[in-house]
């Protein structure tokens, strides 16, 4: 089932975003006709999920002086990411959208760690698989004339690759061109890409901590681009967790 909203009324939403994909539980409200983030409350834990994200939200809400019902418009990471962690915050945000039958985006979690970076012409989002392995998409920065002057134009789909292949795309890159690495697998992936090379990298540069991990804010700016191209939204039996591993393996045995 798709809930439908009309064109007029995508510039003029209270989203609220969460991202419990990795480490970091995060949530967040941006008030799209104030050009306005609401409020965001991140924590980076070991607690499970589930132990500390309903809370957030809570708490977020009410700091924000809104309820479940003032809520738009709801989004949430969907992957690639925790198996667990991705499944807490669908099923959260699932639980809170029943309440009005509320439109919910699901969001790549690596899309979301790029659109909290801009200003250089390459983007690469990373989060460490295993060995040498990274979940990985690459995104440039463009300006557009819409819900907000900045947003990022997405190069390659999400996919689990190499080290190897994604340093074929790095060296393939013209020289003097910017490349900010996001995710939470950039310092692992920088490391071990000066390892093959033998040297240091000038040409990758990682994001600052408070830019680098997973934060309800990217997920909430990737919401509003999506609102702004489409005139019906999904509903909340439209979430489903992207498990790119999974796909991969899957693929691996019908080769056989």
């Amino acid at each position: 089932m798709t809930a439908v909203l009309f064109w007029k009324e995508m510039n003029a939403l209270r989203i609220l975003g969460l991202d419990t994909s990795g480490a970091v539980a995060s949530v967040a409200i941006l008030d799209t006709e104030q050009h306005k983030l609401l409020g965001e409350h991140t924590i980076y834990t070991s607690r499970s999920h589930s132990q500390v994200i309903m809370p957030l939200c809570k708490n977020l809400l009410e700091d924000c002086k809104m309820s479940v019902k003032d809520v738009d418009c709801f989004a949430v990471a969907v992957g690639p990411g925790s198996y667990t962690g991705l499944r807490i915050g669908i099923s959260v945000v699932q639980g809170m959208a029943m309440v009005n039958n509320t439109p919910c985006i699901g969001v790549s979690t690596l899309e979301a760690m790029a659109n909290r970076v801009f200003g250089a012409e390459h983007i690469l989002s990373v989060i460490h698989a295993r060995g040498n392995l990274f979940y990985c998409a690459w995104f440039s920065y463009q300006i557009y004339m819409h819900y907000d002057p900045e947003f990022i134009d997405r190069a390659t789909p999400d996919e689990l690759q190499t080290l190897d292949k994604i340093a074929e795309v790095v060296d393939h890159l013209e020289i003097h061109q910017r490349i900010i690495v996001v995710g939470d697998g950039a310092e692992e992936f920088v490391k071990q890409y000066e390892t093959l090379k033998g040297a240091k990298s000038e040409r990758l540069r990682i994001a600052p901590p408070f830019l680098r991990l997973q934060s309800a804010v990217g997920v909430c700016h990737s919401a509003a681009e999506y609102c702004n191209s489409h005139k019906e939204l999904p509903s909340a039996s439209d979430l489903t967790a992207s498990y790119l591993q999974a796909v991969q393996i899957q693929k691996k045995k019908s080769d056989l």
